[in-house]
């Protein structure tokens, strides 16, 4: 005989078979939810928190520089310093907690500069 049969086809007439393992359909692959991020995330996180380093010591060290009297125009003082990197500082001085949409953007983009 020389009737060709389709695998799905070879399936449905041996019940017994293991064919329907090596199905390839999508709908029945499971999809694992990573509930926390991978280990190169992780790496990728702790780098680019490493490089960010020397422009934190930069921007502490300028802001350190400042008078107390220019350190109160920006709303600031000198005890509140190290907390400038601090996102709930930075959200709570801008109006609100974290689940603030603009202060989390706002948070993003000082961070950011």
């Amino acid at each position: 005989m020389s009737t060709h049969i389709a695998l799905e086809e070879m399936t449905r007439m041996m019940p017994n078979s293991v064919g329907h393992y090596f199905n390839d359909a999508e709908a029945e692959t499971p999809v694992v939810a990573s509930t926390r991020p991978g280990l190169f995330a992780r790496i990728a996180k702790f780098v680019a928190y490493v490089m960010e380093i020397p422009h934190r010591r930069a921007v502490l060290n300028e802001l350190y520089s400042l008078s107390p009297h220019e350190l109160a125009d920006i709303g600031l003082t000198r005890a509140e310093l190290p907390m400038v990197f601090d996102a709930d500082f930075v959200a709570s001085r801008l109006g609100g907690n974290r689940s603030n949409p603009q202060a989390r953007a706002a948070s993003r983009s000082f961070y950011a500069a």
